[in-house]
């Protein structure tokens, strides 16, 4: 709902990067960060330096109207770098997650508007299917990644995890 917010307000965002909380769960393990356990969105802003500020303040407002939790920014490139480390770690830590196992990366995108709606949805199949899948997603332009951990092994679990993306696909 940030995202879709942020977007219609016309703020002139760069990025906005989603790692829900499966997937800061394991960037934390792996990269030995301590961020909250949470769906979190990483935001990218391009401008002058009052511009900024500006944007981030808006964000922050729009935020908390929501009731997200801290919102953390950097101007300095080693601490910009330090926030997205949670971001650019996301492939690896997921596979980190379930040892052995190989993941089965899907990619949709939506309209904006229905974005929440659709990860929502998705999170409460994989979670009611008992699989492990962290999702990260580019909600700036409506799209995401599921990363289901499978056991290459697993004909059953191969075959439960083509039904979801199916599902994911015609809901996309």
């Amino acid at each position: 709902t940030c995202v879709i917010r942020t977007i219609q307000a016309g703020v002139p965002i760069a990025r906005i990067e989603l790692l829900d909380e499966l997937q800061m769960e394991a960037v934390n393990r792996r990269a030995g960060l301590d961020y909250p356990t949470l769906p979190t969105l990483f935001l990218e802003f391009h401008g002058s330096e009052a511009g900024v500020v500006e944007q981030v303040e808006g964000v922050q407002e729009l935020a908390a109207d929501l009731g997200a939790h801290d919102l953390i920014w950097a101007t300095a490139e080693e601490d910009r770098r330090r926030l997205w480390e949670a971001r650019h770690a996301s492939y690896e830590a997921s596979l980190a997650l379930r040892p052995g196992c190989r993941s089965v990366t899907t990619d949709v995108c939506v309209p904006i508007s229905r974005l929440a709606e659709c990860i929502l949805e998705t999170r409460r199949e994989i979670d009611e299917a008992g699989l492990v899948a962290p999702i990260i997603g580019h909600a700036g332009d409506g799209n995401f990644h599921v990363l289901f951990l499978v056991d290459p092994d697993d004909p059953k679990e191969l075959e439960q995890v083509e039904e979801l993306n199916d599902r994911l696909v015609r809901r996309a």
